[in-house]
């Protein structure tokens, strides 16, 4: 059974290098919270994708991200967000795939 919701990267300049990848069913209440700890209101929503499984594709996404972060942080990667988006489109690649 599907359970829909969203796949996001989010960025703070505060720390450029790094991005937050996450999941939530409300992007704008998600984002609403993370600005509610910052001051500077500086949290900014990079890319989101929706996803039919959204909570095992969050869990892919990380083992699939290590090898390309110099420095993990709990849900924080220092990487490229480039390369962050190219592993959420490929969990929605993928779970496409399983489907057909």
């Amino acid at each position: 059974m599907a359970e829909y919701g969203y796949l996001y990267i989010i960025k703070n300049k505060a720390w450029p290098d790094w991005v937050k990848i996450g999941i939530t069913e409300n992007l704008n209440k998600r984002l609403n919270n993370y600005q509610t700890s910052s001051p500077f209101r500086d949290y900014e929503l990079m890319y989101s994708i929706y996803h039919p499984n959204y909570r095992q594709a969050e869990k892919n996404i990380r083992e699939t991200l290590k090898p390309f972060a110099s420095m993990i942080k709990n849900e924080w990667f220092r990487v490229d967000l480039s390369m962050a988006k190219d592993r959420l489109e490929e969990q929605l690649e993928e779970y496409k795939t399983i489907l057909n």
